[in-house]
């Protein structure tokens, strides 16, 4: 009998041991304290070794960016949570097969997979959406591009404000962002999602009641059980749309969620849009108030709502649109900070659909901004030029769709324009180093030495771990004539990120300039093996099969970079040129009157189409001098030189 009640001693004292370790543990993320997380986590760990555990020890160690350690930790796990923390681990150390077995399950079905329909391949990934997604993630780093596009999709279907996979689906596919982001699939996605919460309740209640008895904290039960607690300490969940299937290890996360209630804003998970404004409608009606019939969202009064001030500073009007009269937001000037403004609450005086609410501003909001960039993907640049500019003033104004837009005038070599829009990025959010690759680039052709070294100086104080800092960097030597240089920084953004495409065709150029071609074909190969549609790699084929001679591979080359961006004039004039050395003189003029009408301004391309004129025949004087153009210009002085 005593050894009985020593061993439930023993195991009510590691009870809560394990209780005490896994709060401590989520104070510790809570509070970013990692090196601290992880060292409880191990305790944890050698206290009992079971699945949960290692999950717990692995966010830890992923957290830490020490994805090595918690490959090891998860290697033979085969719960779905730890399927999917593995398959991340093993994507983030380039180990593609690995994390493409760990979310199809093992081996065999990854082996039979083209056999399978793709309902059948995707039915036991893990993680729902972001599973599908991690999983797209995948296919396309092995090239299996019609796989990647199904994830894509099954994740859209799964959850459409997964925005980052539907970027990945248009760069590799023509997709509708309609069909995408609609009210139905929200209204779907927002069923699923309570679903999920109930199903969490049912999984996890009993283990984190006995975890609050431990502590005593005197909280509802009904307050410690919110799933959506987990954010606050950077816990992965199952995603939404799934169910997970197997072992249950979530009951750890609960009861690390439950730590932090006391400090969290409000209790129990929080409620969709559409039932808050359906129990704020209610709750008027029992007081003798008519219902509302439709609900408007807005912001505090004492915001000061000026958009002047952006336009005065960055030197550039910013297009504005009807709707944009009425901008609620200053960047500079006087304007309160957003420490100062006030917090941003539903205003009583509601004025939008209730239906809407949920669904229509948010999808909505997508719709727009997946028709700009979708657009862009297709190159059709001027209409995503157009959809950019009927955005919301409040998104029109921000450092992302500014970004967009310099690229947009970027790919049609329109380069003060863009240099405009990334100036105004950059002064906007001068945290972002996103787009300063381009940015940068758009500094060399512009041949702006001064700006582009204060762009490089900017993003070295940022950050040295970003790749776009080490190709701004970059950029400053190539524009000096300094090669060798450009090569070692465009580099060291590939060891950041070896998947950066751009970064291999700026290192291909820089192999051009010396002449190195097989080291540059080499890096425009691998430019195209991370994303197809680079024309900026076809492009440097091209260039290199034309210094080379081979007409015929040059020709191929250029006509798919013309394939993929049909707006851009040098392409044009490069294919005209290879087509004039193979003596196709009527097509080579017509591509450089296809560049021409792309841009006036280019001065190769006058002077090819004029070589290409004389080549053509005898041209009269009396016509040059009644009809004197530029091109005619040059032409008539290579006859004079001729004679």
């Amino acid at each position: 009998m005593g050894d009985l009640n020593g061993e439930m001693m023993e195991e009510e004292t590691s009870s809560l041991l394990e209780t005490q370790l896994a709060q401590a543990i989520a104070e510790s993320l809570q509070n970013h304290a990692v090196t601290n997380a992880v060292f409880l986590a191990e305790r944890l760990l050698a206290e009992r070794d079971c699945e949960e555990y290692r999950n717990a020890l692995a966010e830890c160690y992923l957290a830490e960016q020490k994805a090595y350690k918690a490959y090891e930790v998860l290697k033979e796990c085969r719960s779905d949570a730890n399927r999917y923390l593995l398959a991340l681990t093993c994507f983030r150390l380039n180990k593609l097969k690995e994390a493409e077995r760990a979310l199809l399950m093992g081996s065999e079905m990854a082996n039979l997979r083209h056999l399978l329909s793709n309902t059948a391949r995707h039915e036991n990934v893990p993680n729902g959406a972001y599973g599908l997604y991690l999983l797209g993630q995948v296919s396309e780093r092995l090239q299996q591009w019609s796989a990647a596009k199904d994830a894509y999709a099954q994740a859209l279907e799964l959850n459409p404000t997964l925005w980052a996979a539907y970027e990945r689906l248009c760069k590799l596919d023509q997709i509708l962002p309609s069909k995408v982001f609609n009210e139905p699939k929200y209204s779907k996605y927002e069923m699923a999602a309570k679903r999920q919460q109930s199903c969490s309740f049912l999984q996890n209640g009993s283990w984190k009641r006995s975890v609050n008895r431990t502590q005593g904290s005197g909280k509802k039960e009904e307050e410690m059980d919110s799933p959506d607690r987990g954010a606050q300490a950077g816990i992965v969940h199952p995603g939404v749309g799934r169910a997970t299937k197997g072992l249950n290890t979530y009951n750890l996360k609960a009861s690390i969620i439950s730590s932090g209630a006391q400090n969290s804003g409000y209790g129990g998970y929080e409620e969709p849009l559409s039932l808050a404004a359906l129990r704020a409608s209610r709750n008027s009606q029992t007081q003798g108030q008519p219902m509302p019939s439709h609900v408007s969202l807005t912001l505090s009064p004492n915001a000061n709502l000026n958009y002047s001030n952006v336009i005065s500073k960055s030197g550039r009007k910013v297009p504005m649109q009807d709707e944009r009269k009425t901008a609620h937001f200053s960047i500079y000037g006087n304007a309160q900070t957003p420490a100062q403004a006030a917090p941003f609450k539903p205003s009583p005086h509601v004025n939008v659909t209730l239906a809407a609410a949920a669904t229509g501003t948010l999808m909505a909001l997508l719709v727009k901004l997946g028709q700009a960039f979708s657009h862009m993907c297709l190159y059709m640049l001027d209409e995503a030029i157009g959809y950019f500019n009927q955005l919301p003033a409040r998104q029109f104004n921000t450092g992302w769709v500014f970004s967009q837009l310099g690229r947009c005038y970027m790919e049609t070599t329109r380069y003060s324009e863009a240099e405009r829009y990334f100036a105004d990025a950059f002064r906007l959010e001068p945290y972002r180093l996103e787009g300063l690759e381009y940015y940068s680039t758009c500094l060399w052709q512009l041949k702006k030495p001064v700006e582009l070294c204060h762009v490089a100086h900017a993003a070295l104080e940022r950050s040295l771990y970003a790749p776009e800092t080490w190709i701004c960097v970059g950029n400053c030597f190539s524009l000096q004539k300094e090669h060798e240089n450009a090569l070692k920084f465009f580099s060291r953004a590939l060891q950041l990120n070896p998947a950066f495409s751009y970064a291999h065709c700026l290192c291909g150029h820089e192999y051009v300039y010396n002449e190195d071609w097989t080291r540059a074909k080499k890096c425009f190969d691998l430019a195209l093996s991370y994303d197809m549609k680079s024309y900026n790699a076809w492009w440097g084929l091209g260039n290199i099969y034309f210094k080379q001679e081979k007409f015929d591979k040059a020709a191929d080359q250029f006509s798919r970079a013309l394939a993929i961006n049909p707006k851009n004039p040098v392409l044009y004039t490069y294919l005209g040129m290879t087509m004039a050395c193979k003596d196709a003189l009527e097509e080579a003029l017509m591509n450089f009157e296809n560049a021409e009408l792309l841009d006036k301004g280019n001065v190769l391309n006058k002077f090819q189409k004029a070589n290409v004129l004389v080549r053509l025949g005898p041209v009269s004087y009396t016509h040059l001098r009644a009809h004197e153009t530029p091109e005619h210009l040059v032409c008539r002085l290579l006859l004079e030189k001729k004679k």
